[in-house]
């Protein structure tokens, strides 16, 4: 099993971010799935660095994370004013799926919020795989607090 090196990205990972938003995209495992341009990752890298996060193998990119810090507006589940991270996308490689890398890419994302004094996170899904992205949060302390579904 290859060695993975979770680490800040890089300016000079975008081009990589990005073709694996493309793959994500391809795999057609999410609803209305919409890729995110050069610029948006640029800008999501420069305002909020800490909180952009890739996994290395092999000498390429397989996954990554990024978030962006936001102040609560009184919503049910965080306070007015209480800073927290939204977590924007979280991706892994096909290849490299189960084992445990996405987890490694939250844990990071989670302990690089709470070094800064920031412990509530949200996030939202359009998986085809509800169950199996449910599951993956679950395990990472998150609790369901909206659901919307469809028939």
């Amino acid at each position: 099993m290859e060695h993975v090196r979770i680490r800040a990205c890089t300016h000079q990972d975008i081009d990589a971010v990005l073709q694996l938003d493309r793959q994500w995209e391809q795999e057609h495992i999410a609803h209305d799935f919409i890729p995110i341009s050069r610029e948006e990752f640029v800008a999501s890298l420069e305002r909020f660095p800490a909180y952009f996060l890739v996994a290395e193998s092999g000498g390429g990119l397989v996954g990554y994370i990024h978030g962006s810090v936001h102040f609560g507006k009184g919503m049910a589940v965080i306070a007015e004013g209480e800073p927290y991270v939204e977590i924007e996308n979280v991706y892994v490689q096909p290849g490299f799926r189960h084992r445990h890398i996405g987890g490694q890419l939250m844990e990071r994302l989670l302990a690089v919020a709470g070094h800064q004094g920031i412990q509530r996170f949200v996030v939202s899904s359009t998986s085809k795989e509800m169950d199996q992205i449910l599951t993956f949060y679950r395990r990472h302390g998150f609790t369901p607090w909206y659901v919307q579904m469809f028939k």
